[in-house]
């Protein structure tokens, strides 16, 4: 777009926004519908965000949204953008869960559940039930768009706005913003590599569909027992007792990792559970930084880590076992780091900072990595007792296949920029991870 088409636009913003300020119902008639919602997007989000202009454009929308018919209102057509934006985004390599993650990380839950209002739109219109992957069927239970077994949709119809209204008990007024809100945040979503076919490639139906995410991972009985052993060293005040409950787990984890490496290289046709992706979401406040622990705990354990952002979360790739093995051990060891981080601050106020909190996030996420390197070091040699020298090659071969793949993925990552850190953190956070339960005995 050249700089004087940018200026007119930028002009006529201005003037859309001054429109309510001079109470001119001439000057408002001179703009479309989609112009006015256009103008409204781009106040609402992004480097132009403006609350004062955009509460203006707001009130000009509202104003004819109380006098047009309802096939001409402004919130009919902002609901028809939305669901084509829907429809567009998710396939454009966002997956169900990633667009409820993304409108929930820069809005509120309230917004984040109108984004699940019309993923359960979409899902209606494509019928997901019969003719999504398996993959993006779970998430769409997990977000309680489909039912348990996967076989309805859960609401869908109608205008997703009045539907997300009704149920949040909004005035229309507010729920026109809450719409332009989420509206000016698809409009600015980049597109993403694809990582389950999406919707325009779903077949007629599902039904013999081999799931591929599920290949080489643990399987689903010993991984509850897994998760419940995780789930009770979290819950215990106790540390020996932690300790004891998460060492079984990470030796649970740990040996199904090597296990599934030495079967992948001697069994025919097993190879077809290589190098995959997995979208791990990333909260706020201190993004930047649980990203940076994500890929520290993710290196240890044999994947790759790359951080969006834009997007509000890493891809981790690896091969399935180990992408489980860093999920699990990232969130049981972020609930940990979080823990400690508010007993520290507590004992001393003054360091109640949002610096101190980074640096300690960063210094405990770099020794528990140190921590976990020495115990997988010390499990790949009692490892080698079973079976012999030819795990050593194997485990490199499976390095350099993720390697090889994370660089095929993304040519252009870079590394992030170093961030001054407070001294302070840095050295509680060590000193935290020194007392945090990593899930071994032998470290």
């Amino acid at each position: 777009m050249g700089r004087n088409s940018q200026r007119r636009r930028a002009q006529k913003r201005r003037s859309v926004a001054s429109a309510r300020v001079n109470d001119n119902d001439n000057d408002n008639d001179t703009f479309t519908l989609d112009e006015l919602i256009g103008v409204a997007c781009a106040f609402a989000h992004g480097s132009q965000a403006d609350k004062v202009s955009f509460g203006r454009v707001v009130a000009v929308l509202s104003e004819r949204d109380t006098q047009a018919d309802p096939s001409h209102r402004p919130s009919t057509r902002i609901a028809e953008v939305l669901q084509r934006l829907t429809d567009s985004v998710l396939d454009g390599g966002w997956q169900p869960a990633d667009l409820v993650h993304v409108v929930r990380r820069e809005w509120t839950l309230r917004a984040s559940r109108l984004a699940v209002t019309l993923v359960a739109g979409h899902s209606r219109r494509f019928d997901a039930p019969t003719r999504a992957p398996h993959a993006w069927l779970a998430q769409l239970q997990e977000l309680d768009v489909v039912d348990a077994e996967g076989a309805a949709v859960s609401g869908g119809r109608g205008d997703p706005i009045v539907a997300w209204a009704r149920s949040e008990r909004l005035h229309p007024h507010d729920a026109l913003i809450g719409a332009l809100q989420v509206l000016a945040q698809l409009r600015q979503l980049p597109r993403l590599d694809v990582m389950v076919t999406p919707p325009s490639k779903w077949g007629v139906t599902n039904i013999g569909l081999v799931d591929r995410n599920t290949l080489g991972e643990v399987p689903e009985k010993a991984l509850r027992v897994i998760r419940g052993l995780l789930a009770k060293a979290e819950a215990t005040t106790f540390e020996a007792e932690a300790e004891a409950f998460t060492a079984k787990a990470q030796e649970l984890m740990t040996r199904h990792s090597i296990d599934m490496a030495v079967l992948a290289s001697t069994t025919a046709g097993f190879s077809s559970a290589g190098v995959q992706s997995r979208r791990v979401h990333i909260h706020n406040p201190y993004g930047e930084e649980k990203a940076t622990f994500l890929s520290a705990i993710a290196s240890v354990n044999g994947a790759r880590c790359i951080w969006f952002p834009a997007a509000g979360f890493s891809t981790v790739m690896g091969f399935p076992v180990d992408l489980q093995l860093t999920d699990l051990l990232f969130t049981s060891l972020l609930v940990q780091a979080t823990r400690a981080s508010a007993s520290a601050t507590a004992a001393d106020r003054r360091l109640s900072t949002a610096s101190f909190r980074r640096a300690f996030l960063i210094a405990f996420a770099d020794r528990v990595a140190e921590r976990l390197e020495t115990a997988r070091g010390h499990t790949a040699t009692a490892a080698e007792h079973t079976y012999g020298e030819s795990l050593v090659p194997i485990l490199a071969s499976r390095s350099q296949a993720v390697d090889a793949a994370y660089e095929e993925a993304f040519p252009h990552a870079t590394v992030m920029r170093n961030r001054r850190l407070s001294s302070a953190g840095w050295h509680a956070g060590r000193a935290a991870a020194d007392t945090a339960d990593i899930g071994t005995s032998a470290a």
